[in-house]
């Protein structure tokens, strides 16, 4: 019988545990037992179980599971703890033969009971692995099971269960799944190569372009925070971009013999990752990860990525996105409306009727909104009188084309966009042209470590809201250098009525264009420039390792001079930046841009009614004193019409825009006055906090307009 107990321990069926007899012999074999022979029995029957269906479950996951994480730890649990418990039947056994007297007892007796208490310790922890390793994979189940990083925080928790026996295993299965882990991250720390085996149990995932990469939380295990998962994304994109270099840039990215090669930078961050205790500790993962961030950035990204490259299309940003020249507005302004013009004068009859819906039914292409930029910076090129170093980059990266072939608005991506503002869906790309355009910008590698294309999409939104601001501001000006027809001449009853509407329509003009005038100068003349100088400023200022490892979250004294902070740094403080300005300049209030939206609207009706009704009445001025035909006067009431419903459309809508400036007033108080944003989350950098809307507000108070227009405050 003791042999029996001991195969049926091993792993081995055996009749003396059968669940239900199925033949007469094993109904004998139960009749022997005695009642407290039985209950002994059925203890180390469940154990004897549990070890045999958790020996069966372990090899299936080792040789199916997807997880390289998850087939470690079943293989450790194979190798180490079902060894040991193998090698405890062993001992068990030997103390047997050798008569040992823990086991032993008179008369060479062996009790049931002593073999029982053997392996007392055993049934906790044999349960402990069958539910560590259903957490795997469920028996029950055809499911893919877990991921390692589950795996991971559900090893971490279970070492605080209380139990010695299962605190050291769980401990003991953490090294190994960390450990995994640790394989894993190495080819892609080191090389910038997802890991050849066990890629889908990696939290960094390749998009299908091939040459970006985005995190997955879903995958990332605890100890792993949002900071460091995204340097190390940083860091093998880093090393990805690099590799896909020619071969001649590759080598001017090694200059000088001061600076580590390959084969030694890449020894330097496998020690950095081999020095980690395991299990894993937060701040050391962090510091590991800082201080190869570190050697990356001083011994490549600075020459890869020089500052002059990165001030250059801060630059570049700034002028032509964020309108901080005002030339290239107005000169883009300029080149589209003579497009239009141009393709308005073959549509001759419908364009008087309903210059709007004339306008809203041309259709424009890529190749014509080629054309215009192009035009735009040939008019720019003139106005410079020396080399423009800014301008000539400008020409060769940014576009403008249809939003059928670039995205019309930033949409949340991964976790870098995570603090970023969310810009309002209202969209204001389809005033310049009547198809919606977009300026964007072509990011080649290496400047695409330090921008995103959704933070191009962020400049591209910024910079359709200000220019539609500046076009509005524009149009509305052009009305006012018709000084002929603001000009009160009275000589008949048709003058007299004509002058009158009219004086309710400049009335109208001047509020909208003081409105917009103001709104374009808190802009550009607060927001865009206090932000702008305050954040180049802040990148052309030297850093020190100690302010690097900062950010990081690390605490190591030493400080090393470093002539730049690194991408990544750069790249948290960008995204800072950008979105503190784009909270600034209201994008982010969905209310107010309805408003300013429908604003915009009208006026182009108002601004194109009005127009088109005063080339009517100057071409019938001669025609006064004779007599107009009814078809013509039938017209001209019916553009007057239509301009009267633009005028109060405007009227409602500058109310509406100021009462939304006031409540956003009220709304931003306190911590909500700036986008706020915590200092490791934007590489150290503190946004520009300016003026609020309340100077905005100031300046718009000019008491009440005449002719009953409105009281804009």
């Amino acid at each position: 019988m003791l042999h029996e107990v001991l195969l049926a321990l091993s792993g081995h069926p055996s009749p003396l545990f059968q669940s239900a007899p199925v033949g007469k012999s094993d109904a004998n074999i139960q009749s022997l037992l005695s009642p407290s022979e039985a209950a002994l029995l059925k203890s180390i029957g469940t154990l004897a179980e549990r070890h045999r269906q958790l020996r069966d479950h372990v090899q299936w996951i080792e040789s199916k599971h997807q997880s390289t994480i998850c087939r470690a730890v079943a293989t450790s649990i194979r190798q180490k703890h079902l060894a040991r418990f193998q090698q405890r039947i062993l001992d068990v056994e030997s103390k047997i033969l050798t008569r040992d007297a823990t086991i032993v007892g008179a008369y060479d007796i062996v009790p049931l009971a002593s073999i029982v208490a053997q392996f007392d310790d055993w049934h906790r922890l044999m349960f402990w692995l069958w539910e560590a390793v259903q957490s795997i994979q469920p028996a029950t189940s055809t499911s893919d099971g877990c991921w390692g990083a589950a795996l991971i925080n559900h090893l971490r928790a279970e070492a605080s269960t209380g139990f010695p026996e299962i605190e050291s295993a769980a401990i003991e299965l953490s090294r190994v799944a960390e450990n995994a882990w640790l394989r894993q991250l190495a080819p892609w720390v080191v090389h910038g190569k997802l890991p050849a085996y066990g890629s889908s149990d990696f939290f960094i995932k390749a998009m299908p372009e091939g040459r970006t990469f985005q995190k997955k939380t879903e995958l990332m295990p605890g100890f792993l925070s949002p900071a460091t998962a995204s340097s190390l994304l940083f860091i093998g994109t880093c090393l990805h971009q690099i590799r896909r270099l020619p071969q001649q840039h590759t080598k001017s990215v090694h200059p000088t013999s001061t600076l580590l090669t390959d084969t030694q930078l890449a020894s330097t961050h496998l020690q950095h990752l081999s020095s980690l205790p395991l299990p894993i500790n937060q701040a050391q993962l962090s510091r590991a990860v800082s201080a190869i961030r570190l050697s990356l950035s001083q011994n490549v990204l600075q020459r890869l990525l020089p500052m002059s490259d990165i001030t250059q299309l801060l630059h570049c940003l700034r002028r032509y996105f964020l309108l901080d020249q005002s030339d290239f507005a107005v000169a883009l302004i300029d080149e589209a409306e003579a497009r239009l013009q141009a393709r308005q004068q073959s549509m001759g009859r419908l364009l008087q009727q309903d210059p709007l819906k004339a306008l809203k039914g041309l259709t424009i292409k890529d190749a014509e909104l080629h054309q215009t930029l192009n035009a735009t910076w040939k008019r720019l090129s003139r106005e410079e009188d020396v080399e423009d170093h800014v301008l000539d980059f400008a020409r060769q990266h940014v576009s403008l084309s249809t939003t059928t072939s670039n995205g019309a608005r930033p949409v949340s991506s991964d976790s870098v966009t995570k603090h970023a503002a969310q810009v309002s869906p209202i969209v204001f790309n389809d005033l310049l042209f009547p198809t919606a355009t977009l300026l964007s910008l072509d990011v080649a590698s290496p400047l695409d470590l330090f921008i995103s294309p959704r933070d191009v999409e962020s400049y591209a939104a910024i910079n359709a809201y200000l220019l539609a601001i500046k076009r509005a501001q524009v149009r509305l000006t052009e009305l006012w250098r018709r000084t002929g027809n603001r000009r009160d001449h009275i000589s008949n009853t048709n003058t007299a009525r004509r002058t009158k509407d009219a004086r309710k329509v400049w009335a109208t003009s001047s509020a909208a264009l003081h409105l917009l005038s103001e709104i374009s100068a808190y802009l550009d003349g607060e927001v865009v420039k206090g932000s702008c100088d305050h954040f180049e400023s802040w990148v052309e200022k030297p850093t020190s390792s100690e302010e690097m490892d900062t950010t990081m979250g690390s605490t190591r004294s030493e400080t090393l001079d470093v002539a730049q902070r690194d991408p990544e740094t750069l790249s948290a403080a960008h995204r800072a930046f950008l979105a503190a300005v784009t909270y600034a300049t209201l994008l982010t209030d969905v209310p107010y841009t309805r408003e300013v939206r429908s604003l915009l609207g009208n006026i182009d009706a108002l601004v194109a009614f009005f127009n088109t009704l005063l080339d009517m009445q100057q071409k019938l001025g001669s025609e006064d004193d004779d007599g107009e035909t009814s078809f013509a006067m039938e017209e001209e009431s019916r553009i007057t019409l239509e301009l009267d419903r633009a005028r109060k459309k405007v009227d409602s809508d500058l109310r509406s825009v100021i009462n939304r400036l006031r409540q956003v007033d009220h709304e931003r108080i306190g911590s909500g006055r700036y986008f706020e944003i915590k200092a490791g989350e934007s590489g150290g950098f503190e946004p520009w906090k300016g003026g609020g809307v309340d100077r905005l507000l100031m300046k718009l108070e000019f008491g009440r307009m005449p002719d009953g227009a409105f009281d804009i405050v």
